[in-house]
């Protein structure tokens, strides 16, 4: 047992005596909360060690992605060389630049080529063996019933591999996920079972010592609450890194989708750039002009698609960026669609389309001018570009009063064109999405406009809804939250 303490006189120490249980029951949380202390470090530790992790994940499941649309090129290029679509020397291109990517190696240390299976490149070694031995340039026509029926399963053969890299890469991923979720979840019990020693043998320590020193019992108390909030603390912190764990999966998961549908979209411009300059660099010689000229109007319409697709992923990623960021500036709605009109004005006197624009008073918004001005040049664009020539485009501006005092400016835009069919309203501020009617080639986009739109509204605080009937016309109407009126003479 410890002896009396030797200050009597201080006014914050009692003369008290400890027992040999009391003893053993303080030695018990001390132990505990020191192990507590060393567990919750580690776990610090651990939830670092998984950021890095889940970091390192990334660039190898790029990497595969890569590979596996290298694998996909090749395999196309296959196919068409074996129907007499492309020369010998595309398909050996194509698969160099596949050899590369599977000797490329990644952050975790490993080529790609080392991920594949047997499968896989005994299925690369047979079709090599197969185009080696074939004449070069492009295949004979009488080959090609005997080439189909021996390419065609190494070409499966080849695909179903390349998918397999992809599905075992992402079971071992969610293998890795599951084991850190494992050693998570034992570090998060270890840590609420040294709590409850700590809690419950402090307990029963102060318990026995309340009859014989009530005083020190407080001050203990007092210890070990301070101590519980600490605990508590820890807990909240290790719940917040919990959650940025599950915020990193799921940003994950979204750049995935994203590169998919980039990757997507990127490709078919590409492709027919590609393969039309191919037939320009193969057929020069024995192209007429009005050919030479077509080929080129088709480069020049792929072109201005990437490049619009480019400008509209650009748009899209500052409204991502801005999120929750917005001017504090005052802006005229009147002044901004004005501008807008006068921005499309040649491509409005090239359509022979005739605008009328109303305004009932000017409003002003508080907002950004180049996203407004942005909105309505692409409204105002899509009308142009969807209506025949001899009709007119309607535009209405007016302010109005709604429940509980609110005061919001309406924009109206409406056309008489081809109309957006029933089905496809609900998706048509969908990334990427076109309408079926419009989708046929007829009409150039990327399917982001009346995305941007949408985004640009919804981040003034407004709203903006669509109706129309097929053949008839479509009409946008917008709201936005004004601040103040002026007179239609320009006044504030």
């Amino acid at each position: 047992m410890f002896g009396r303490s030797d200050n009597r006189n201080s006014p914050f120490m009692a003369d008290y005596k400890i027992t040999r249980v009391q003893a053993i029951l303080a030695a018990i949380a001390l132990i505990a909360l020191v192990a507590l202390g060393f567990s919750s470090i580690s776990e610090f530790r651990a939830a670092d060690q998984r950021s890095r992790i889940l970091s390192d994940i990334e660039t190898p499941a790029a990497s595969i992605i890569f590979t596996q649309r290298e694998t996909l090129v090749y395999a196309t290029k296959l196919a068409l060389w074996s129907n007499g679509g492309t020369p010998r020397r595309e398909v050996q291109i194509s698969r160099n630049l596949l050899a590369q990517r599977l000797s490329v190696i990644d952050s975790s240390g490993r080529t790609m080529g080392s991920r594949a299976n047997q499968g896989y490149w005994n299925a690369l070694r047979e079709s090599d063996a197969i185009v080696s031995a074939a004449p070069a340039g492009i295949l004979p026509e009488n080959l090609h019933r005997e080439m189909n029926p021996v390419l065609l399963p190494v070409i499966d053969e080849i695909l179903a591999e390349a998918r397999n890299l992809v599905v075992s890469y992402q079971r071992s991923i969610d293998q890795e996920m599951v084991n850190l979720a494992q050693e998570s979840a034992e570090r998060d019990s270890l840590n609420l079972t040294l709590f409850y020693i700590v809690f419950i043998s402090s307990g029963f320590f102060l318990l026995l010592n309340t009859r014989s020193n009530f005083k020190n019992y407080r001050i203990a108390r007092a210890e070990i609450e301070k101590e519980r909030q600490h605990l508590e603390q820890t807990i909240i912190e290790l719940q917040a890194v919990q959650n940025r764990v599950t915020q990193l999966e799921d940003l994950d998961s979204a750049k995935n989708a994203l590169m998919s549908t980039v990757n997507h979209e990127l490709r078919t411009p590409l492709t027919s750039i590609i393969g039309y300059i191919d037939l320009l660099q193969r057929d020069s010689a024995s192209l007429s002009e009005s050919e030479k000229k077509a080929y080129l109007e088709v480069l020049d319409r792929n072109s201005h698609v990437l490049l619009n697709l480019v400008e509209s992923m650009l748009s899209l990623s500052k409204f991502d960026n801005a999120e929750g960021k917005l001017s504090t500036e005052k802006v005229e709605l009147y002044s901004v669609i004005d501008d807008a009109l006068f921005t499309m004005k040649p491509a409005i006197e090239k359509s022979e389309i005739s605008v009328e624009f109303s305004a009932t008073s000017r409003p002003l918004v508080i907002g950004d001018v180049g996203q407004l001005s942005q909105v309505f040049i692409n409204l105002i664009a899509n009308a142009v570009k969807f209506s025949s020539k001899g009709s007119a485009i309607r535009l209405s501006l007016t302010s109005s009063d709604v429940k509980n005092g609110i005061q919001i400016a309406e924009v109206v835009i409406s056309d008489s064109g081809i109309g957006i069919p029933e089905e496809d309203i609900p998706r048509i501020f969908t990334r990427f999405f076109r309408a079926k009617n419009v989708n046929s080639g007829k009409f150039q986009g990327t399917g982001l406009g009346l995305s941007i739109v949408e985004k640009a509204i919804t981040h003034h605080g407004g709203t903006i809804s669509v109706t129309s009937q097929l053949n008839h016309g479509t009409t946008f109407t917008i709201t936005l939250p004004r601040v103040s009126e002026g007179k239609l003479d320009g006044s504030k």
